[in-house]
């Protein structure tokens, strides 16, 4: 008798986790959710000594009651209508923002991943967005990479153009650097452009991930 690896799959195996694996041990096995449920996880970074009363300045100054957020040690985490979700990631910067304080902002939403749950979300909220004012006022210049993963598709790569000629749509100047896109603009602008992205997306990829770097009073001197 021949004994099977340790790492084999058996066939039988069933694909309870959803990811086509068919490996049914997983720490996600049997999850995943249909509800429409957008999260972003994000770690702010103000280069300032004063780094401690900015970041919790801008957690308390944001509304989140249109979402249901969690803070550690590590990130923060933002979960519900994909709208509400970027009104309060996009207020939460502005909110940190300081005159000539170097600043960056490193996060990534998601949307339909096999191994989500569907709880820890807020999804009964409507109208406008409770930090809209905020946003609309956030019109300080700033630079931001980002790279899209749609998932699942085969042709990801006319997924991707989409977002680029929408990014030239709106003015905001995409170049294509090593492994990202960078877009140039204002915070309210870049942040928008980010809800478009992901309003692209779902209208063809059902599960896709967005990661991005938002940056203010960048010391580097470019060059022209």
């Amino acid at each position: 008798m021949t004994e099977k690896p340790m790492n084999a799959v058996s066939n039988e195996a069933v694909d309870s986790c959803g990811c086509g694996c068919g490996r049914e041990d997983l720490p996600w096995s049997g999850r995943g959710t249909d509800l429409p449920i957008t999260g972003c996880r994000f770690s702010l970074y103000p280069m300032t000594d004063d780094f401690v009363s900015i970041i919790l300045g801008a957690l308390d100054k944001t509304d989140t009651s249109h979402v249901w957020c969690q803070s550690d040690a590590l990130s923060t985490v933002y979960r519900g209508k994909r709208e509400y979700v970027v009104d309060a990631v996009a207020a939460l910067f502005a909110n940190a923002w300081r005159e000539g304080v170097h600043m960056a902002l490193e996060g990534q939403i998601s949307r339909g991943c096999p191994g989500d749950v569907s709880g820890d979300s807020v999804l009964s909220c409507e109208g406008e967005a409770p930090n809209a004012s905020i946003v609309a006022a956030a019109t300080q210049p700033a630079l931001a990479k980002l790279s899209l993963y749609p998932l699942g598709v085969e042709n990801y790569i006319d997924d991707i153009a989409k977002v680029w000629y929408r990014a030239e749509e709106l003015g905001l100047n995409p170049t294509s650097i090593h492994y990202a896109t960078r877009v140039e603009g204002s915070i309210r602008d870049i942040f928008a452009y980010f809800n478009d992205v992901c309003a692209l997306m779902e209208r063809t990829v059902s599960h896709y991930v967005l990661h991005f770097t938002i940056n203010v009073n960048s010391p580097t001197d470019e060059e022209e």
